[in-house]
C-alpha cells in the first residue's frame, strides 16, 4: 500500500534521475504515474542530504518500463497492481469473446473468465483488510469461500447471481450443450453490471469497465418471433438440468432482482414504423408484420390508493410530526407532483406519485409519495425548507 511518503526505492530513482540534471517536474511527474496518493514537489526537497545510493541503470530502465504499462484511464499498474489488473483483464475478456458475432462459445467461456475476474477482485478486497487469502498449502481463498464469509462485501442478489454463474461453470466444464445458450445471457449481463459497480465501490471510480467497451451492434432488426424461436433452441433437457441445479444451488425463490438477472422495462415513445423495431398496437391489428405485446391493465386505484386526506394521515402516523394539508399543497407544487387547478393537461403527473382520474376530476397518491413525504417531514432542514416554499401565484 503507498503512502504519501517516497519509498526507498523512490528516494533512490528520484537521487539518481535529479543527480543527472532532470528537473524536480519530469522526476515527480514519473513518480506519480499510476501512485496513490501522489507525492507533492516539496518530498523531492532535500535529495542531495538523502544516506541513500542512487538507483543503478538498470532500475532506472526497468522503474521507466513499469510505469509505462501503467493503464492511464485506471491508474492501475499490473506489476503493482496485479490482482485487480488480472481481474479486469479476465472480464474485459469474458466480455469482448461474447460479444464476437461469429463465437458461439459464448455460455462456455464467459462463467469461467468471469469467475476468475471475480476472485482476483475479492482476493484484493479481502488482502487489502488484512485477511490472509493463502492458507498453509500454498492454496487461495476460492470464491465460494469468500462469499460465504460474514464479512463478505456483495449484497444478497449479486451473491446469488456469482453463485449461478458458478454452477454453470461447472456444468459446462463436462457437457456439451446442444444450445447458444441466450437462455443465460441476462445472468452474464447482471454479472458485468455487478462486477462494474463492485470494483467501482471497492476500489474507486476510475478502476470502473464502464467506459472501456462499446456498445454491441447488430445488423439487423430483431422480429419477436425471431426472439421466441432463439428461445427454443435453448429448451433441451441438458438446459433444463442447468436451471434446476442452478435454481436449488443459489437458492433462487423468485423475489431476486435485477443484480441476480438483467430485466429490462420497456416505456412508450413515438416513431414511426419504419424506424422502430418493436411495435405495440391496441388499433390496427390487421396490419402485416406487427408483433402483438399482450399488456395488463391496472386499477388506478391501486397503483394510487390515497387520497389527500389520507396521505396527510398516513405522514403524521409514520412519522410523528404535523404534517397538515398546507403542508401536502406546498409539497405537491414545491417537487411538480401534478399541475395546478385549471391546468391545460390535468393529467400530466409525475406518474410514480400521482394519477389523475377525469371520472371525477380528482387526485390520488401512491405508497411510495408518502414514503418520500416521510423522508422530507422526518429531515429537519428538508421540512423547514418545505414550509418555507412559496409557491408562483
Amino acid at each position: 500500500m503507498k503512502t504519501a511518503s517516497l519509498t526507498e526505492i523512490e528516494k533512490r530513482i528520484a537521487k539518481k534521475l535529479l543527480g543527472e540534471g532532470e528537473t524536480y517536474q519530469d522526476v515527480q511527474q514519473i513518480i506519480n504515474t499510476g501512485r496513490k496518493p501522489s507525492i507533492n514537489p516539496g518530498r523531492l526537497a532535500g535529495w542531495k542530504e538523502w544516506l541513500i545510493d542512487p538507483a543503478s541503470d538498470d532500475e532506472i530502465a526497468r522503474f521507466r518500463y513499469e510505469k509505462s504499462l501503467v493503464d492511464l484511464k485506471s491508474g492501475l499498474s499490473p506489476i503493482e497492481d496485479e490482482r485487480l489488473f488480472r481481474s479486469r483483464e479476465a472480464m474485459l475478456a469474458a466480455v469482448q469473446i461474447f460479444n464476437n458475432p461469429s463465437n458461439l462459445f459464448k455460455v462456455q467461456i464467459f462463467p469461467v473468465l468471469s469467475q476468475i475476474a471475480w476472485t482476483y477482485l475479492l482476493h484484493e478486497y479481502y488482502d487489502r483488510k488484512n485477511v490472509d487469502i493463502v492458507d498453509g498449502n500454498g492454496n487461495s481463498l476460492l470464491l465460494s469461500q469468500m462469499l460465504n464469509r460474514e464479512d463478505c462485501p456483495l449484497a444478497g442478489d449479486v451473491e446469488k447471481n456469482l453463485c449461478a454463474v458458478k454452477i454453470l461453470r461447472d456444468e459446462v466444464e463436462h457437457k456439451l450443450l446442444a444450445s447458444i445458450g441466450r437462455t443465460y445471457w441476462p445472468l452474464f449481463q447482471a454479472n458485468c453490471l455487478n462486477y462494474d459497480q463492485t470494483i467501482r465501490k471497492l476500489f474507486g471510480e476510475s478502476s470502473g469497465l464502464e467506459q472501456s467497451l462499446s456498445l454491441s451492434l447488430q445488423f439487423g432488426k430483431m422480429q419477436i418471433d425471431q426472439l421466441a424461436k432463439l428461445q427454443t433452441f435453448d429448451l433441451t433437457p441438458t438446459i433444463e438440468a442447468i436451471d434446476q441445479a442452478i435454481a436449488d444451488g443459489a437458492g433462487i425463490d423468485g423475489s431476486e432482482g435485477a443484480n441476480y438477472q438483467f430485466k429490462v422495462s420497456y416505456s412508450f415513445e413515438k416513431a414511426t414504423k419504419g424506424d422502430s423495431h418493436i411495435v405495440f398496437t391496441e388499433n390496427n391489428k390487421s396490419a402485416s408484420n406487427v408483433s402483438t405485446i399482450l399488456t395488463k391493465k391496472v386499477v388506478g386505484d391501486e397503483l394510487w390508493p390515497h387520497k389527500p386526506n389520507q396521505v396527510i394521515a398516513l405522514v403524521r402516523e409514520q412519522s410523528g410530526a404535523n404534517f397538515t394539508s398546507h403542508h401536502h399543497q406546498l409539497a405537491w407544487k414545491k417537487f411538480g407532483v401534478r399541475p395546478r387547478k385549471g391546468a391545460k393537461n390535468p393529467a400530466d403527473c409525475k406518474k410514480d406519485f400521482c394519477h389523475y382520474h377525469a371520472a371525477h376530476n380528482d387526485y390520488t397518491y401512491s405508497n411510495k409519495w408518502v414514503q418520500y413525504l416521510v423522508g422530507v417531514v422526518e429531515n429537519e432542514d428538508e421540512f423547514s425548507s418545505l414550509k418555507n416554499f412559496k409557491p408562483k401565484t
